[in-house]
């Protein structure tokens, strides 16, 4: 007669002989309360790892929308800009801000493949773009000033969730 193969309920491994543990820690001699504790740890970091997915998807979400109607914005008011008399000052803001939202969407599309850096990166370039208007344009800038606190706030919020989820991905390695 064969032996029954045991299987680890966690990640399905399989065994001719029960071992104490699991290669990935499930304890198989532990008792009930020790199981459920290996798994209910296991959930919970499947979970903050599904959250940090989901907040990276909604920051890189984030930087199309803003990179995307910025840049809209910004090329229209070029074209309206060559009919009309802008300044030298008026133009030169207009193609930073084209820069500006181009270099957004690039780290939406980067944010697939490293998440964390390129949202971190995304979120210095708007600190430093929300900056250079307040500099330039104090006014302008400060009509939508609790806007900007929201993007900023939910960035640095999915900055946090995202590495939180890479260090439990990276300990899971």
């Amino acid at each position: 007669m064969t032996p029954k193969k045991v299987f680890c309920p966690n990640c399905y491994s399989g065994f001719e002989i029960q071992p104490n543990n699991c290669n990935c820690g499930y304890p198989f001699n532990g008792n009930d309360m020790d199981k459920y504790k290996f798994m209910s740890i296991k959930l919970k970091k499947g979970k903050t790892i599904q959250e940090g997915n989901d907040i990276a998807a909604y920051s890189r979400y984030i930087l199309f929308v803003i990179g995307g109607l910025n840049l809209l914005i910004s090329v229209i008011s070029i074209i309206i800009s060559q009919n009309n008399s802008y300044t030298i000052e008026e133009n030169g803001f207009n193609l930073l801000t084209v820069i500006y939202c181009l270099i957004l969407i690039g780290l939406g599309f980067y944010s697939y493949k490293e998440p964390y850096f390129a949202l971190l990166i995304g979120f210095i370039v708007m600190i430093f773009m929300y900056g250079v208007l307040g500099f330039v344009d104090p006014s302008r800038f400060l009509s939508v000033v609790i806007l900007r606190l929201v993007f900023l706030g939910s960035f640095v919020y999915g900055l946090i969730k995202i590495k939180h989820a890479e260090n439990i991905k990276e300990h899971l390695k």
